[in-house]
């Protein structure tokens, strides 16, 4: 289980028919975002999420596979699902996640 830790910044979502769209970001783990409102694309469907991390000002936003889930908040989903389930980041997308994570959860660091 991944701990979340809170992040409000923009997210784009684009699919691969080049539909896009925008939702504000409510917290991320290194396995996902969570979305302040659903995400209008059936659960399940394949996105390109794009975010950048506050601490990274300047940085290149990271761009990230994922698959649209539901949550609890969402029933049954059929207004979409307010998870973004990560299936693909590069190493350094993943470490910038975790050191944010750390960061905002105020945990130890490993010697």
């Amino acid at each position: 289980m991944s701990l979340f830790a809170p992040l409000a910044v923009a997210v784009e979502l684009r699919t691969d028919d080049g539909r896009r769209v925008f939702r504000l970001s409510r917290s991320v783990a290194p396995t996902g975002l969570r979305l302040e409102r659903p995400a209008p694309f059936e659960v399940g469907r394949a996105v390109t999420v794009v975010f950048s991390l506050p601490e990274e000002a300047g940085a290149e936003p990271l761009v990230l596979r994922a698959v649209v889930a539901a949550t609890d908040a969402d029933g049954d989903g059929e207004h979409g699902g307010r998870a973004l389930e990560f299936v693909s980041a590069t190493a350094d997308a993943e470490h910038g996640i975790v050191e944010y994570v750390k960061d905002r959860l105020d945990l130890p660091r490993r010697a």
